[in-house]
């Protein structure tokens, strides 16, 4: 998310990879996000009304039909889910596979498992929706070879956006269990991943303010046309891949379930790009289904709260 630089954001970065940091990474799981959360509250107080407003107004373009209760519980959580996203980071290194359980739950492993038996790897695209590099972490604790195609750029970024946020995240990053690699020269690295029978995490729509790479195509959607890549279908059909879309959502017994859903399969008789095209709207359909069920947690939301 590319917001505009200032002196004040620069004292915020410097409270929390600092003060904020050396304590956050230090609280149980479930009390730092407690401390996100919080964050977000006053961040939401903080700001004016009529940027709330058009918070207000996105959401129900996203559900029409929502309540005002639910609205308003949408609101809380574009707020939150931002602050976890970009914080739990802090908790990730600590994170093993026997405590997994106290974050996320994981429905549909056999699926992922059925789809690696053929050797070829698999594709799983992922929103941006609720913290999106949890799913990678876990996974990769559970023993799956995982490579993430992942935007992270110092551009444009201040003199302590570089040398303190942004040198600090990349060393936090370096401790999830996964390889991850940038867009455009990171896509031969993919291939050759899937290839020897990994597994390849992927944005499946871009993110706020990120720059767009490789092919697009516009799809319907929630509150209005989005543009989506088909790198992660054209990875699948070029490898022989499964593409295998993951989403999160609230948890039963920990905070957050990732759901790894049934493969979509390429159409008979289609060449690669209608093929691509074909396969990535399927997933938009899934996807739709959850950013309409929990608006809240799509991060497309965050372009009406940043200035």
């Amino acid at each position: 998310m590319r917001v505009r630089e200032s002196f004040a954001r620069d004292l915020l970065r410097l409270f929390v990879w600092y003060p904020l940091r050396l304590v956050a990474e230090r609280l149980p799981f479930g009390a730092a996000l407690g401390l996100y959360r919080a964050m977000g509250r006053l961040h939401q107080c903080a700001i004016r009304a009529g940027r709330v407003g058009r918070i207000r107004a996105a959401v129900l373009r996203i559900a029409p039909d929502a309540s005002p209760r639910a609205v308003r519980q949408a609101v809380d959580d574009a707020f939150a889910t931002h602050y976890v996203n970009q914080l739990l980071i802090f908790q990730l290194p600590r994170l093993t596979a026997s405590n997994l359980d106290q974050l996320i739950e994981i429905d549909g492993i056999s699926r992922l498992d059925a789809a690696l038996a053929h050797g070829r790897g698999a594709v799983l695209p992922i929103g941006h929706f609720g913290p999106t590099q949890l799913p990678l972490a876990a996974l990769g604790l559970l023993g799956y070879a995982m490579l993430q195609i992942g935007f992270l750029s110092d551009a444009g970024l201040s003199f302590i956006g570089r040398h303190v946020a942004f040198r600090l995240r990349r060393r936090y990053e370096a401790r999830i269990p996964a390889r991850i690699v940038p867009p455009g020269p990171g896509t031969r690295q993919a291939l050759d991943h899937l290839r020897g029978g990994g597994l390849v995490m992927t944005t499946g729509d871009d993110g706020p303010g990120q720059p767009a790479f490789g092919h697009h195509a516009a799809f319907a959607f929630p509150g209005g046309p989005l543009n989506v890549p088909l790198g992660p279908a054209r990875l699948a059909l070029s490898t022989g891949a499964a593409l295998v879309p993951v989403f999160l959502e609230a948890g039963r017994s920990a905070p957050y379930r990732l759901v790894i859903d049934a493969p979509i399969g390429a159409p008979a008789g289609s060449g690669r790009d209608a093929a691509a095209r074909a396969m990535t709207a399927a997933w938009v359909a899934r996807y739709a289904a959850a950013v309409t069920a929990r608006p809240g947690w799509w991060h497309g939301l965050e372009a009406h709260f940043f200035p």
